[in-house]
C-alpha cells in the first residue's frame, strides 16, 4: 500500500514538474518577440527579420511587423516593411508586399520609398529580385536628389545603381550653390 502511494506521489510530482517546464518554455518563447498564431488557415508571425548573406557578408536585411504565409508557405504577405541594402546604402520602405521564398523575390503593390545617401526614389509598385539585385516597376516613379528630379513611367535598376526610366520622362535640374 505504501509503495502504491509513493508511486502515485512520484507520478503526480513528475507531472507537475513537466507541466512547469512546459509553461516556462512557452513564457521564454514569448520573450523572443516572435508570436506564432493561426490566421486564415496559415501561419502568422510578428516581428519578422530575414537576412540574406553572400560569402559571409549581409547582402540585405528585410524586416516586417507581420508575415502571413500563403499558398503552401511559399509566399509571405508582409506588413510595415523595411528592406536594407547595405552595399548600396539604400533602405526601401513599403506598407505591404509579398516575399516569395522559392524565387527569392519581393513584390509590392503599394507605394514604395527608397532612401539613399544622396537620393530618394518613390514608386507606385516594385519588383525586387534578391539574387540579382535587379529592381523593376511598370508604374510611376520619381527620383529626387539635391541637384535634380526625374519622373516617369517604368523603371529598371541594377545592383550597381544604374537606373533607367522608360516613358513620359520629365527631368528638372536645379543649380546647386556651393
Amino acid at each position: 500500500m505504501i509503495e502504491f502511494l509513493m508511486k502515485k506521489v512520484l507520478l503526480i510530482g513528475l507531472s507537475v514538474l513537466l507541466l512547469g517546464i512546459f509553461f516556462m518554455m512557452l513564457r521564454t518563447g514569448k520573450e523572443t518577440g516572435i508570436d506564432l498564431r493561426l490566421k486564415r488557415g496559415g501561419s502568422f508571425i510578428e516581428g519578422v527579420k530575414i537576412l540574406q548573406k553572400k560569402d559571409g557578408v549581409t547582402a540585405w536585411t528585410l524586416t516586417a511587423s507581420t508575415a502571413d504565409f500563403l499558398e503552401g508557405d511559399e509566399k509571405a504577405e508582409l506588413k510595415d516593411i523595411a528592406l536594407v541594402l547595405p552595399n548600396n546604402n539604400v533602405i526601401l520602405y513599403a506598407d505591404s508586399g509579398i516575399y516569395n521564398l522559392s524565387q527569392q523575390s519581393f513584390t509590392t503593390h503599394s507605394i514604395v520609398r527608397a532612401d539613399g545617401e544622396d537620393f530618394r526614389i518613390t514608386a507606385n509598385t516594385l519588383d525586387y529580385e534578391t539574387v540579382s539585385g535587379k529592381v523593376k516597376t511598370d508604374g510611376r516613379v520619381k527620383v529626387e536628389s539635391k541637384g535634380f528630379q526625374v519622373e516617369g513611367t517604368g523603371m529598371e535598376a541594377d545592383s550597381e545603381q544604374k537606373v533607367s526610366i522608360f516613358k513620359d520622362v520629365k527631368a528638372t535640374f536645379n543649380k546647386v550653390n556651393k
